[in-house]
Formats: structure tokens, C-alpha cells, sequence
């Protein structure tokens, strides 16, 4: 029997089409799943899956216009089963948030030249994961062209679905290369060296603690998109909880709107 901790993407989507079948449910979108499933490794642990890689596809996915709303939803109803059923603890589907693009004064996009671009803010810790991740693509690109080679043995390329999908993933590969390339060459690491033991102000990379209404604390850490993992203490700054406490300082109240109702929360102390 396969548990939770060894379930793969592939099966999971498995088991989705069929849990979809029973219900009597239209299971139009699966193709998008597959590719998103593509992007992460069809034989990636569901366990395994980061909020940070969640976040880089619907980013993907947001450079290709203005269906990219329609390309995550079924995207999104796939996380929500994962959760439902009980494989993954985090709620992922809230990451695939598609990107806000600039806009010019017509109204049409406006291409956002690379110079411009703002440093990433990661820990050490981050940065390496990030520098695994890019060996690891690498690695990929060469196993994706090997499958190319042999997917065009078959000289029949109007119904070749191996070589489109082949294709596919190649791309994926490649757009992710250079994007993590691009991060990786402006990124900032975080230390905890020459920081003040107490600091006036909440910002990136420090520890926040909080207490409930109800005297309990929380701690938390404030990291970038790429390396957010809530079971860890660790939130991004785009969250809505990461969000309230940038720039806030030490006994300032909180509070934040959440599916329930509003949370609310004091600061204790900053860093430390």
C-alpha cells in the first residue's frame, strides 16, 4: 500500500481522475495538471512539494497571458485534493498566485528590462537550496534531450505524443534555468552577523515573536517567496501575515483577515 510519504506526484494525479470518475465529475484540466506535475517530477513525493516551487510555476505560467487563470484552475483543485486527502499538511493551492504585471499608460504590458530587476534577499541556507535546485535542472537537460533523441526514432511526428511532451518539459527546463540563473546573480545573503540583538523594526530575515489574544506565542521568520515553509516558522514577506509586520516594531498590534475571521497579534520582540 502507498502512504502519504512515498505517494508520487503521478499517482496522486491517479488517483485524482479516478476520485473525479466516481464523483460523476468532469475531469477537463487533467493536460495541465500533467504538465504542471511535468515541471515538479512525475516522481517527486507529494510530501516533498515546496510552497516556493508553487509560487515559481504560476509565475510560469503568468508570462503566458491572459489565460493563465485558466491554465492554474484546475491546477489549483488539484492542491486542494492533496490537502483534503490528507498527503500534503500546507495549503499550496494559496501559492499559485498569478504575477501582476506593469502596466504602461495605453494599458498594454510593459516589458520589465532586467537591470531593473531588485535583489533577492535569501539565508545561506536558502541560497544553497537554490544552487541545488539549478544543478539538479542541469542535470535534467541532458536526461530531456536523451528522451528527445529516442522519442524521434518513431518518424511518425504528427501523433508522437512522447516527443511533444519530451518538448514540453524541455522548455519548462529552460525556462527555469534562466530564471533561477538570473536570481542567483542578484542575490543578497541575509546574515545574522552585525545584527543588533533587539531591533527596532521587522524586515527580511529577522525573528518575530507574537502573542494571540489568547497569551500564546508564535515565532516566526521572515524569508523570501523561494523559501517560505510555514512548518518551519518560516513565512514570506508577500503572505498576509508577512506583510502586516514589515516595518512594525515592538508592541505594535496586528491584525490580519483570514478565511475564518481576523487574527490578531501583538509584537513581543524582534530578533533574537
Amino acid at each position: 500500500m502507498v502512504t502519504p510519504t512515498d505517494l508520487s506526484c503521478t499517482e496522486a494525479l491517479s488517483q485524482y481522475v479516478s476520485a473525479k470518475k466516481n464523483g460523476k465529475k468532469p475531469t477537463d484540466g487533467h493536460q495541465e495538471i500533467g504538465r504542471f506535475i511535468a515541471w515538479l517530477g512525475r516522481e517527486r513525493a507529494v510530501t516533498s512539494l515546496a510552497p516556493a516551487e508553487i509560487a515559481d510555476y504560476a509565475q510560469y505560467v503568468g508570462l503566458g497571458g491572459a489565460d493563465a487563470g485558466i491554465r492554474l484552475s484546475p491546477v489549483k483543485e488539484f492542491l486542494a485534493f492533496l490537502k483534503t486527502q490528507g498527503w500534503i499538511e500546507a495549503s499550496l493551492a494559496t501559492h499559485l498566485r498569478i504575477p501582476r504585471n506593469r502596466k504602461s499608460a495605453s494599458g498594454n504590458s510593459k516589458t520589465v528590462m532586467i537591470d531593473d530587476a531588485p535583489s533577492t534577499q535569501l539565508s545561506q541556507q536558502g541560497y544553497e537550496r537554490l544552487v541545488a535546485q539549478l544543478d539538479d535542472l542541469k542535470i535534467d537537460r541532458v536526461t530531456v534531450v536523451e528522451d528527445i533523441k529516442y522519442a524521434m526514432e518513431d518518424k511518425d511526428f504528427r501523433e508522437n505524443s512522447p516527443l511533444d511532451a519530451a518538448k514540453e518539459r524541455q522548455g519548462l527546463i529552460e525556462s527555469k534555468i534562466r530564471e533561477l540563473e538570473d536570481t542567483l546573480s542578484r542575490v543578497e545573503i541575509i546574515t545574522q552577523k552585525g545584527r543588533k540583538a533587539q531591533q527596532a523594526k521587522v524586515s527580511m530575515g529577522c525573528t518575530v515573536t507574537l502573542k494571540t489574544d489568547a497569551g500564546k506565542k508564535i515565532l516566526y521568520t521572515l524569508v523570501d517567496v523561494r523559501e517560505a515553509d510555514v512548518s518551519a516558522g518560516k513565512i514570506s514577506t508577500q503572505s498576509p501575515v508577512g506583510q502586516a509586520l514589515l516595518d512594525r516594531r515592538v508592541g505594535e498590534d496586528i491584525s490580519i483577515n483570514v478565511p475564518k475571521g481576523t487574527v490578531s497579534y501583538r509584537i513581543e520582540k524582534i530578533g533574537g
